[in-house]
């Protein structure tokens, strides 16, 4: 009995976390709410365990118009019939959601990455963080610029051009380099050879023109690791 009991509770382990979306009902017509089997739709519906979850609206052109929640979606949809909402949609698909989803969260997720024209408030998708970024890159762009004017002044490490190594120069054809640099390929070859083995006077060129960023990426396009 043990055996079994532990075998079962392995079992369980491996399916992984429970579903959020328990269901769905996808491109349904407004006309079911309207006409002769609107009670019947509104019956089924009301059968299910887990009424509560997300629901979308959508134009006579198939797009999307509002994202909403519910705790009770036949209820709720009901009420689009007659609110603000109630010309401007003509199919809806429903979500039936579990208890542990976070509702409110979901429906932020589809208003922040949709932007339906019928939703007006504020999406709730946690902190903005473009304030953060901006705030980022321009200090990036700072020290870039810090390091092409002032060459002996002692910096931290700069992460990013920490990823620029010379096992992954070595493997970049030395004309790509020049042409990322902007310099002829007979110049790169002479930085190369002025440290074959670690690459530092090509490195330091590299930074010093502002090219980190330009090198970066062409090595991501290369796929060199």
């Amino acid at each position: 009995m043990k055996q079994r009991a532990t075998r079962s509770k392995r079992r369980k382990s491996k399916r992984g976390p429970a579903a959020l979306v328990l269901s769905h009902l996808r491109g349904i017509k407004r006309a079911l709410l309207e006409g002769e089997k609107r009670l019947v739709f509104l019956e089924f519906l009301r059968l299910k365990n887990d009424r509560r979850g997300l629901y979308t609206l959508y134009d006579g052109k198939g797009r999307l118009h509002y994202a909403g929640k519910a705790s009770d979606l036949p209820r709720r949809l009901d009420q689009h019939l007659n609110d603000r909402h109630a010309e401007s949609w003509d199919e809806m698909t429903l979500f039936f959601l579990s208890g542990s989803a976070g509702i409110a969260e979901l429906e932020g997720l589809i208003v922040a990455a949709a932007n339906p024209p019928g939703n007006k408030q504020k999406p709730r998708v946690g902190a903005d963080m473009r304030k953060e970024l901006r705030a980022f890159l321009k200090k990036d762009a700072i020290d870039q610029i810090d390091d092409a004017v002032y060459p002996r002044k002692k910096e931290p490490d700069d992460v990013l051009s920490g990823r620029i190594t010379p096992k992954k120069l070595k493997r970049i054809k030395q004309v790509k380099l020049a042409s990322v640099l902007g310099i002829s390929q007979g110049r790169v070859s002479e930085l190369v050879k002025a440290d074959p083995n670690h690459y530092t006077r090509l490195r330091k060129y590299i930074r010093d023109a502002g090219r980190r960023d330009s090198v970066l990426l062409l090595l991501q396009k290369a796929d060199v690791n």
